[in-house]
């Protein structure tokens, strides 16, 4: 009883519910977990190598070939549970089901207890009810068997040590270590979490100055400014296929040479510490010395080959920064509701405004924020250097291959995968037609934009009119309390977490990289949610303390919370019947063709193959595409030589699109149509057919 105790009673209330409701499902009919749930491909890539690892076959999804392209937390927690599919494939899949609603449930609890201080209970708990019960969120979260459970649950935890550090006036080496130890977390459940470590740990190590939230908002605004400047000199096209790489190195270099510059010229100073003509005056000087430096460094550089830059490319970086960076010290100037006074903490941003030995001042707290950098910093760069070192010495490559695949596609011209950002909006992830990235919110603000629009068909007037309106009363409800809802943002971490869930998008548009799924945006998705219930508990603030304002928000959120829970016990019981009218049947469609083509122990490639690899009997499954192959393989596909490699392992078939492998892109040219002959008999499976493969015909 006295570990209950721990729990708030809304949090047993979630347990019950998510945990009773999924584990009466894992034990319904067996084809329910490879129809209805787990449908993902990517998904089957995991559970197909954490089998071969635990039966001792390597990191390999096909027993062939090594293979680092997951991420490799979500690994280890399937390893253990595939170790079973030795005796039945569907057990796995069943005790899956019920470990990715521990990690949902547990999620929505941390969210609950993140949430209650800074909103109030009802709030929270609408919040986490619905991160718990929604079917968006579960269905890309939850359903679909991939890594993101422990990504939601790694940024959530990390965001409450975030909370509990802004709680206390110093931070002691174990408090740092920890914070470090949960990026780590972050990291290792989604690579792509570096984002979010490397801000939040700038927002710690400078904390209680402004240049913690004045630095990620630079680093953004650099970025999208230096690669907007190349795009607008090459076009978006020309960009993706040639200058991506160069722009995010420019954008990088010139971030650190701003930094240093901004330092010492007073920037980072709080603005309400010097005139609007100070600010003005140290604006234009810092931007402009920023720019003349990265400017000679960046253009010696592309003199000698190291990377290729437009000629106009450092003026449009003035040309933008300068009112942006105007921009940001004025906004905080006119948001910031504490009045300023020059501390000896807060002197050495004056930089060359200081009366005397400038640089004094403002090395003098380096050494500050070296000994809180060094704990939190450490440790994330020795876990990530033992990450890469690790993969090196197994994989022959530093990081993961299939990240590096899509690298690949996205720099080729009409590639079958569907190539890099397709607008200058879909760069910044904000294209209504092809950005998800925020889509548990413009989705639906597409669905309202398309109702309102029919009269008089004016779509993205009515789209942005919405956001316009939504994002300006957001704003609105927050200045009426400053003070307060500042306060709230900062014990949230929603600078950090906005900050980086944007640049996390951002830089995945700025690069030619394809194949983006719905499941890279947990962070932006939990970002959302926050941004909701703060948003709510503003507009609530509105109202008189009455007691009767207090029993209706209850009221409403407890509604609400009841609401969605039936929707998500319905929903989930009615997809998941114990009836199995496919009972005695294969697991997937395609396997009779497969299984009843093919001789015992044939090697078939697919250009994806995940499910197929898991559920087929007797026979191996390589992946062409080479997301979850070797290093080798990929090299071997660059140099149009995956045909050879395949040869050499011995693959016998193919099935796949005919016209894909032999006339597109990144297939063209690895296979001959000479080498590929249709089995007799072997029906289609829609567009894809099972050929032999013959190579050197």
């Amino acid at each position: 009883m006295s570990f209950l105790k721990r729990f708030h009673w809304f949090e047993l209330a979630l347990i019950a519910i998510v945990m009773g409701v999924h584990i009466y499902v894992a034990f319904s009919a067996p084809h329910n977990f490879s129809t209805r749930w787990f449908t993902r491909d990517d998904a089957y890539y995991y559970f197909k190598v954490a089998q071969n690892i635990s039966e001792g076959h390597g990191s390999s999804f096909d027993g062939i070939n090594l293979t680092n392209g997951y991420h490799p937390l979500w690994m280890l927690v399937c390893v253990p549970i595939f170790a079973l599919a030795r005796f039945e494939l569907i057990l796995p899949l069943r005790i899956l089901l019920v470990v990715m609603a521990a990690l949902s449930v547990t999620t929505s609890i941390l969210l609950f207890r993140l949430l209650k201080k800074q909103v109030g209970v009802p709030i929270a708990m609408l919040a986490a009810s619905f991160w718990a019960f929604s079917m968006t969120v579960h269905s890309t979260i939850t359903q679909q068997g991939m890594e993101t459970g422990v990504v939601a649950l790694s940024t959530v935890l990390f965001l409450y040590l975030l909370q509990q550090s802004e709680e206390k006036k110093r931070l002691a080496p174990r408090d740092l270590v920890i914070l470090g130890l949960a990026a780590l977390f972050v990291l290792f459940s989604r690579l792509d979490g570096i984002y979010l470590v490397l801000i939040a740990g700038v927002w710690v190590v400078f904390r209680r100055t402004p240049i913690r939230y004045l630095l990620p908002i630079d680093l953004l605004l650099t970025f999208s400014v230096v690669v907007g400047a190349y795009i607008q000199r090459a076009g978006l096209r020309h960009y993706l296929l040639r200058y991506d790489d160069a722009a995010i190195l420019m954008a990088a270099l010139t971030f650190v040479i701003q930094t240093v510059v901004f330092y010492f010229t007073g920037l980072y100073l709080h603005p309400k510490n010097l005139s609007a003509w100070e600010t003005v005056v140290m604006t234009l000087f810092g931007v402009t010395l920023s720019a003349v430096i990265s400017s000679v460094v960046l253009l010696t550089l592309s003199n000698y080959g190291v990377l290729e830059i437009p000629r106009a490319v450092p003026a449009l970086y003035w040309l933008g920064m300068l009112p942006l960076t105007l921009l940001t010290r004025f906004a905080l100037r006119f948001i910031s509701p504490w009045p300023m006074t020059l501390s000896k903490e807060l002197k050495p941003a004056l930089g060359f405004l200081t009366a005397k030995n400038p640089f004094r001042f403002m090395l003098e707290p380096v050494g500050g924020w070296l000994r809180d950098g060094l704990p939190y910093f450490g440790v994330v760069g020795t876990g990530l250097a033992l990450y890469m070192g690790l993969n090196r010495l197994m994989f022959g490559t530093f990081m993961p291959v299939s990240g590096q695949i899509k690298r690949w596609w996205g720099s080729m011209p009409n590639d079958v995968y569907g190539g890099g950002a397709k607008t200058i909006l879909d760069v910044f992830a904000i294209d209504p037609n092809f950005s998800q990235t925020w889509g548990l919110f413009t989705n639906q603000v597409f669905t309202w934009a398309e109702k309102l629009s029919k009269p008089d068909g004016n779509f993205d007037g009515w789209y942005w009119s919405l956001l316009a309106v939504f994002a300006g009363g957001w704003l609105v409800l927050t200045l009426i309390n400053r003070k307060k809802n500042l306060h709230r943002i900062f014990m949230l971490g929603l600078i950090p977490l906005l900050v980086s869930a944007e640049l996390h998008a951002f830089v995945y548009g700025a690069m030619a990289y394809a194949a983006k799924h719905e499941w890279y945006w947990t962070m932006q998705m939990l970002a959302l949610v926050i941004l909701g219930a703060l948003g709510l508990a503003m507009l609530i603030d509105i109202f008189p303390r009455h007691k009767s304002i207090q029993i209706t928000v209850w009221a409403l959120t407890g509604a609400a919370s009841l609401y969605l829970a039936f929707g998500f016990f319905v929903e989930i019981t009615n997809r998941m019947p114990f009836v199995d009218p496919l009972a005695g049947q294969p697991y997937m469609d395609m396997l009779p063709i497969l299984e009843g083509y093919t001789e015992p122990g044939a090697l078939i490639g697919m250009t994806g193959g995940g499910n197929a690899g898991y559920f087929i009997k007797n026979r191996t499954i390589v992946n062409m595409d080479g997301l979850i192959n070797s290093y080798a393989y990929f090299q071997a596909l660059q140099e149009n030589q995956g045909g050879q490699y395949l040869t050499k392992i011995g693959m016998d078939y193919i099935f796949a699109n005919e016209y894909i492998i032999v006339n597109s892109m990144p297939y063209r040219q690895q296979f001959t149509p000479q080498e590929l002959s249709p089995v007799d008999g072997a029906p289609a499976y829609g567009q894809k057919v099972l050929m032999r493969y013959l190579p050197g015909n």
